[in-house]
């Protein structure tokens, strides 16, 4: 049996419906899967689980001229992997020496991740420190078919990259919101003292790419279009304070924290639109999920997963100011027409986007990895 091991330097829950599809889907192929993981140094999102068959370890975390390295120290537990897939991070001091190892070992390397810091600038020593290791594996797991597309045009053999589709559990989320009743919804919103439809949500990590300011600058003149708005936020981080502040201030924002599963299902099912003007990532996939088309803008430093929103068809991509994202929120929220069209357009991508479909492209993305 070929073993592989997987080293994350954090386990965040929305992994854990992939990690154990894809440890099945390995078993199917007589492959054994490992995965070592650490914790955060803070855990400002609130979000991290811990995996009963995974090992963890406990991650050092140092500085030098100013940058976070970490050292993950799990060399014991790697010894004998045909395979070693780590995340693509500079900070990663572990990578460095397994890309030295793979010169006199027969050991396979390879990446998963983005290729490049999405959230800094391209040209910036971030990422040209990176793109020196770019190429420097035996394989690539690349978040999506763009990352894909961009790791060939860096030289790297297009034959050796899995573009794995990068998703989350979205048959839990669906099963959930359909097993929501009006009567639940009519409840919850007596509880909040919402009485209208329309009804943003926020949900996600709450920090610095996430642009709360803007958010907050824009809701409000969205309140001044609309005069029965309400909006909801749901997440935790280290802007969270902006939210609170501003919740105090406007009875008609709801700041609710962190919520989780079909806690969080339920605020979707009585909202209308997902309002993400910062940094898109995973929840997009969310908004597909659970029917509540997002809007966004063209922000410049979107994670990958920004490519499956597709403006005006399943979502909602405005200029990159506030007014430009007020006027189209406002026009969806008006128009029905336009408005259900989105709703359908999530519809129809909610199953194209599934950790079902990760955990298959990943597995044979290192099958093929593994027979080379």
């Amino acid at each position: 049996m070929k073993k592989v091991a997987i080293i994350q330097k954090s386990l965040p829950h929305y992994r854990i419906d992939f990690l154990n599809k894809l440890r099945e889907e390995l078993k199917k192929n007589e492959v054994e899967l490992k995965l070592i993981y650490g914790k955060p140094k803070n855990d400002i999102k609130k979000d991290e689980v811990d995996l009963d068959w995974a090992i963890l370890i406990s991650n050092k975390t140092f500085e030098f001229q100013n940058k976070e390295l970490i050292w993950q120290p799990c060399l014991p537990h790697i010894e004998d992997q045909d395979l070693v897939i780590v995340e693509q991070a500079n900070k990663l001091v572990l990578n460095y020496l397994l890309i030295s190892k793979r010169l006199f070992s027969k050991q396979k390397f390879a990446y998963w991740g983005h290729g490049r810091n999405m959230q800094a600038n391209q040209d910036g020593f971030r990422n040209k420190f990176k793109n020196i290791f770019i190429n420097r594996c035996d394989w690539w797991f690349a978040y999506t078919k763009g990352v894909k597309k961009y790791l060939s045009e860096m030289g790297f053999p297009s034959q050796k990259i899995t573009a794995v589709q990068n998703a989350i559990n979205t048959q839990s989320l669906i099963k959930d919101f359909e097993s929501i009743e009006n009567e639940e919804i009519n409840e919850l919103k007596e509880k909040l003292e919402i009485t209208s439809e329309n009804v943003g949500i926020y949900c996600g990590g709450i920090y610095e790419e996430k642009r709360i300011p803007f958010l907050i600058e824009a809701i409000d003149q969205i309140k001044e279009r609309i005069p029965d708005f309400v909006m909801l936020v749901i997440g935790a981080g280290t802007d969270a304070h902006l939210i609170e502040k501003a919740a105090q201030e406007r009875s008609w924002l709801k700041y609710l924290g962190p919520k989780f599963g079909r806690e969080k299902v339920l605020y979707f099912k009585l909202s209308k639109l997902f309002l993400m003007p910062g940094l898109v990532g995973l929840a997009v996939i969310d908004s597909f999920a659970l029917q509540t088309p997002m809007a966004t803008t063209d922000y410049p430093y979107h994670s990958p997963e920004i490519e499956y929103l597709e403006n005006g068809v399943n979502g909602v991509v405005s200029g990159n100011s506030v007014g430009e994202y007020v006027e189209a929120v406002v026009e969806i929220l008006t128009d029905d027409t336009k408005y259900e069209k989105l709703v359908n357009g999530c519809l129809e991508s909610k199953s194209v986007y599934t950790s079902d479909k990760m955990a298959s492209n990943f597995a044979d993305g290192i099958i093929q990895c593994l027979a080379e």
